[in-house]
């Protein structure tokens, strides 16, 4: 019997695919940089180099232009941190089969957990209806460096400023001190390193996904006067944005997480989309599991960026059409809207 023709049969089909795919990866990376030049307005001289993710069903395509960005190395997430957060106190919430609706005072200190602390729950925290103030109190006043400036900013200085701040539980806020509680949360769990290598680790292949690391492993960025920065640490500001990650992993987080987001959504699709219409209208975001919520077309949009002293980053993606977008960038200055523009070239491009 001749097995050689299938063989080549397979191997030309294998072949074939992926000369489609370096075609479609090369018409993608041209509409992008379409994009870049005719919409973003990005200026290469200030920002040296953009890295951009696709996901489109169950293909995934990085490009880059100007400065060359490995998609394997880490960088600073600065407020993308907060959805890993929410998705890691939902871990946790499932495990004690607790829910949504507990107080924040299971794990807050006595000390802080008084009068309207206890009426707030994980859910408001999550979704930033806690009405605390976006940052700490006279953070730039006494923190040092600049360039570092939540290094020195530790629980004992997070609890005071707590005490000195009335929540008003319901009422959104963007708040970073909002999701700076999650430190004590997460303390009670052995640590927020410990809990998190258990969760990213193994089976989820989140291997360049981390906290602490050194910083001569993360990638080089640049300030808004376009000079190098230095890496942010951040103490008991951790949780609100003090990850580090990748390209590829923050692909893979897409693809973790849109199942249950998915399921989530269509239950109540029509509720939702009025919901988040009607937010808008009053200046408010609907958020789930750390996701700011958006409508495009027929389709919600879950939308993330973050911005450090020399990185930005920013995701954007329909979880029920499994299409997303990341785009990272060397640069304080970021990509402004590029997520959300490659995303809806995407979107339109399928339709």
């Amino acid at each position: 019997m001749n097995v050689t023709c299938p063989r080549a049969y397979l191997v030309c089909l294998f072949l074939l695919d992926a000369l489609l795919m370096v075609g479609q990866n090369d018409n993608l990376q041209h509409e992008i940089g379409e994009i870049i030049h005719y919409e973003a307005n990005i200026d290469f001289s200030l920002v040296p180099g953009v890295l951009v993710g696709v996901i489109d069903g169950d293909s995934t395509y990085i490009n880059g232009y100007g400065q060359p960005l490995s998609p394997d190395s880490l960088y600073e997430l600065g407020s993308v941190t907060k959805p890993f957060v929410a998705w890691l106190v939902d871990q946790t919430l499932d495990a004690l089969h607790w829910t949504s609706d507990t107080s924040i005072c299971t794990f807050l200190p006595d000390s802080i957990c008084y009068e309207r602390y206890r009426q707030l729950t994980f859910d408001e925290v999550l979704e930033h209806r806690t009405g605390l103030a976006m940052l700490p109190l006279d953070i730039g006043a006494v923190e040092e460096p600049a360039g570092d400036p939540y290094a020195a900013y530790d629980e004992k200085l997070l609890a005071h400023d707590l005490m000195s701040l009335t929540p008003s539980p319901g009422t959104y806020k963007y708040s970073h001190i909002g999701y700076a509680l999650w430190y004590w949360w997460f303390e009670q769990l052995g640590g927020l390193e410990v809990f998190s290598n258990e969760r990213f680790g193994g089976t989820l292949h989140l291997n360049h996904t981390k906290w602490d690391v050194a910083d001569t492993l993360i990638a080089e960025g640049y300030g808004m006067d376009g000079r190098p920065n230095p890496v942010w640490h951040c103490q008991a500001l951790k949780t609100a944005f003090g990850l580090k990650s990748s390209m590829n992993d923050l692909l893979s987080f897409i693809r973790l997480v849109s199942p249950s987001l998915v399921r989530n959504d269509t239950i109540h699709f029509r509720t939702l989309k009025k919901e988040i219409n009607g937010l808008s209208r009053k200046g408010e975001y609907k958020l789930s599991q750390g996701w700011f919520l958006m409508t495009s077309g027929s389709s919600i949009v879950y939308y993330h960026s973050g911005r450090t002293g020399r990185h930005h980053v920013s995701i954007a993606f329909i979880p029920d059409l499994m299409k997303g977008v990341v785009v990272i960038t060397n640069s304080s200055i970021g990509s402004y809207d590029l997520s959300l523009l490659v995303l809806g070239m995407v979107q339109r491009a399928k339709e």
